[in-house]
């Protein structure tokens, strides 16, 4: 049983590899095709950037509240320095874990092991919140714009990304159905449920915070196309979301989708008529902002000392 598993996951990598390569080899397709004048680079108004930079801690800011919301859920009475170090530890394992899903290692690394299931499971329920909300947002720009790099006519499409978002909504609403299937035996996560139960306005909390976090990275990425001389508009706006949604869909191996986020962006953003080389600055110094500068405080403010396992 161990080794199959252990091929499962090795068969599950290798071709998540082969998928990264692809999206390596297709950013290096559409980079290879632009035409690198210095000049295109110029920034043009730093405020813009400036401003994108401002709202990082905003950001993380919105972060920290939906892992507050989480700790309050659960009853979890901790320090504050425990707290904090725990949402660091996440950002550092979020940064090398595909989709930044493995922020709930770090997290649950600084509680005793009866806190741990019910953290990983609001974790993930709080990733797949942040989720939801790009799946919005794009379809919000799809049924907009009709038109997509993919779909030139979306006509088709419609009723496809209609019922795909209500599974999406379903399964988040419903989530502890499946929690179930995974936990049959630990009582501790089924009397968690019960209390998720009974207070249902958590996942509206969760969503509400992701949503308003996801309008601050609409924010922070027409900022810095605009510090490029880029025009913000609503149309842009839209397309911004579609950027999140196919960003959001794609699968990645580590460091926040490195690549597989700037191959998406100058797929997306160059068809909307937006230039190439100032696309990929752009996603670059957002990824930069949103993933790497938390990273590296986060490395060196935190401790490894568990004070409460």
């Amino acid at each position: 049983m161990v080794k199959a598993i252990k091929k499962q996951k090795g068969i599950f990598i290798f071709f998540k590899m082969i998928l990264f390569a692809i999206f390596a080899l297709f950013f290096y397709w559409q980079v290879k095709k632009l035409n690198w004048n210095a000049d295109e680079l110029y920034l043009k108004n730093v405020f813009w950037l400036v401003l994108a930079f401002i709202l990082i801690p905003i950001n993380w800011l919105l972060e920290w509240w939906k892992w507050k919301a989480t700790l309050r859920i659960l009853e979890i009475r901790a320090t504050n320095r425990s707290e904090r170090h725990a949402f660091l530890a996440g950002i550092v394992t979020g940064m090398l874990t595909p989709n930044m899903l493995g922020n709930f290692i770090g997290r649950i690394y600084y509680f005793e092991r009866r806190h741990r299931n019910p953290l990983v499971i609001l974790t993930l329920v709080g990733n797949y919140a942040q989720f939801a909300a790009s799946m919005l947002f794009g379809m919000i720009s799809f049924f907009l714009l009709q038109n997509s790099p993919l779909f030139h006519e979306l006509e088709g499409w419609k009723w496809l990304f209609i019922v795909g978002f209500i599974v999406v909504v379903l399964f988040y609403f419903n989530f502890e159905w499946i929690t179930k299937l995974f936990f049959k035996r630990k009582q501790s996560v089924h009397r968690f449920i019960r209390t998720l139960n009974r207070r249902r306005s958590f996942r509206w909390t969760i969503f509400g915070l992701s949503i308003v976090r996801h309008t601050i990275f609409t924010i922070q990425f027409a900022c810095v196309l605009a510090a490029f001389g880029n025009e913000i508009s609503w149309v842009n706006i839209l397309w911004i979301w579609q950027v999140y949604f196919w960003v959001t869909l794609a699968p990645s191996l580590f460091l926040g989708k490195i690549v597989i986020r700037e191959s998406i962006s100058v797929w997306v953003l160059a068809f909307a008529g937006m230039n190439e080389i100032t696309v990929v600055a752009s996603s670059f110094i957002i990824w930069v902002f949103n993933l790497l500068l938390p990273t590296l405080i986060a490395v060196v403010v935190c401790k490894g000392k568990k004070e409460n396992a």
